[in-house]
């Protein structure tokens, strides 16, 4: 197979970085998406635990080193909600105003 990189900065990387060396520039490439997946997995996990009450967003953000928006903004990445209440809480809710 053969990919044409048409990005002046990947060309440039690839002759002066990796000497033209195509393996060692595939396995740079295969090193990143590993480490960007564990990052996100990580990431995934702690907003988890949010979800599940075990943590708040304000500790999810800390250990994150985020602010509390950008945890928020990975919340809707991740298509998981920032407030969950199931159909028992809200009939409760709802039978406090009858």
């Amino acid at each position: 197979m053969t990919v044409q990189i048409q990005d002046s900065y990947i060309v440039t990387l690839f002759e002066t970085k990796f000497h033209k060396n195509k393996l060692e520039f595939v396995d740079a490439i295969k090193t990143l998406f590993a480490s960007q997946t564990k990052a996100e997995q990580y990431e995934y996990g702690l907003l988890k635990a949010y979800e599940k009450g075990d943590l708040s967003i304000g500790q999810v953000a800390d250990i994150l080193s985020l602010s509390k928006k950008q945890t928020l903004d990975l919340l809707e990445k991740y298509k998981l909600g920032f407030v969950n209440v199931d159909s028992e809480y809200l009939d409760q809710e709802f039978k406090a105003f009858e």
